[in-house]
């Protein structure tokens, strides 16, 4: 009778475990990219851990053609151009010490990023199917000049 209980208790045991374990899965899965913030936190991250399918993932077409076009002058695909630009931020700024994230109160597409003591940099982003994507060319700079801390020289771009 002990050891059908026991076994009981260590059937449901387990399988709260497992359902506690999907569940977990489940929500780390989630696309970070259902908003604008998250977007651009995903490319910096995408961006620091040199990551260039994230990052060109998270490029508009806009953008993304863009870069095909940077891409084409110099005989490279447009994700070497990104690249190359990547490459270049030897060290990045610190969000947690040098600069926060903040949807704009006016336009919740647009991303601020508030250096301290510092500009403002403006990063707006679009709505692709749900996704949200770094819009376009002076947004992506932006987005560079406010988690650079230190560029090397330029490649060719």
């Amino acid at each position: 009778m002990h050891t059908k209980r026991r076994r009981n208790y260590a059937g449901n045991f387990f399988r709260l475990l497992a359902a506690s374990m999907f569940t977990l899965i489940l929500f780390s899965c989630q696309n970070i990219h259902k908003s604008p913030d998250g977007a651009v936190v995903a490319f910096i991250v995408a961006a620091e851990q040199r990551d260039m399918t994230k990052a060109w993932n998270i490029l508009s077409p806009e953008l993304q053609a863009y870069y095909n076009g940077l891409g084409e002058k110099m005989r490279k695909s447009g994700r070497g151009a990104l690249e190359n630009e990547i490459a270049r931020i030897q060290k990045f700024r610190s969000v947690k010490k040098d600069y926060t994230i903040q949807v704009d109160s006016t336009d919740a597409k647009t991303v601020n990023l508030i250096t301290i003591g510092g500009p403002t940099h403006r990063v707006e982003t679009v709505d692709i199917d749900g996704d949200y994507k770094i819009k376009d060319e002076v947004s992506l700079r932006n987005l560079f000049s406010a988690i650079t801390a230190v560029q090397g020289k330029p490649d060719g771009y």
